[in-house]
């Protein structure tokens, strides 16, 4: 993740991640449409995966073409120390928050979406989707949300801006959901910006996001 775009090569590359993170957006806020209109879990399903993948198919197509860099996306790799610190540390924020958020703030939000995921734990397709689905949402969702967010907001904004930035498209990508929803990836996505920063790298909040919504899952 990198950020700073000086002189008209940089700005040139500035705009191309600009773009990239345009389209690699666009299927997240036009996937709540599906959990307006679909019910039927399997379906849900693939479309939710096929969404998913598109949105990482720009991205690695942009890196394909030489957009955006590796750096760009949070694509580096992590010595293990670093790796396991910030991502037991980012862990142990997160599920503070998670309790809180479930079992003292839940009742003080107002009830009600326009959609929501048609789950269901009877199908033969659940515990799949559990671990494959759940590990794509966080790898997808930390490449676009915080990878290569974070690194075209900081180049047009100071840091707090671009990181608050960061986590309103984060929530407002969820608008379909309830109001709860929509606090929780905010606040979730700020807790996962010092890692992002600190490390230069998706990797520790892939884990981090995976886990959460594992245990949100089971709730």
């Amino acid at each position: 993740m990198t950020g700073g775009a000086g002189g008209p090569g940089g700005q040139r590359t500035g705009r191309a991640a600009a773009l990239v993170l345009f389209l690699a957006y666009l299927p997240y806020y036009l996937n709540d449409f599906v959990n307006m209109t679909v019910t039927d879990y399997v379906a849900w399903v693939w479309l939710d995966y096929a969404q998913r993948s598109l949105a990482v198919a720009v991205v690695l197509y942009a890196l394909w073409r030489g957009f955006i860099s590796r750096a760009d996306a949070g694509l580096v790799r992590v010595p293990v120390g670093p790796f396991l610190a910030w991502t037991v540390g980012t862990a142990g924020a997160a599920m503070a928050y998670l309790c809180l958020s479930e079992f003292v703030l839940a009742p003080y939000f107002p009830k009600g979406s326009l959609g929501s995921a048609p789950f269901d734990p009877d199908s033969p397709l659940f515990r799949f989707d559990l671990w494959f689905g759940l590990a794509l949402v966080g790898f997808s969702e930390e490449l676009v949300c915080r990878g290569l967010a974070l690194t075209v907001l900081r180049r047009r904004f100071s840091l707090p801006v671009a990181a608050v930035l960061s986590g309103v498209l984060f929530s407002l990508m969820h608008w379909s959901l309830s109001a709860h929803t929509l606090a929780d990836a905010f606040v979730y996505g700020m807790i996962f910006v010092p890692a992002v920063l600190a490390t230069g790298s998706i990797w520790p909040t892939t884990v981090v996001h995976f886990l959460v919504n594992f245990v949100l899952y089971q709730m």
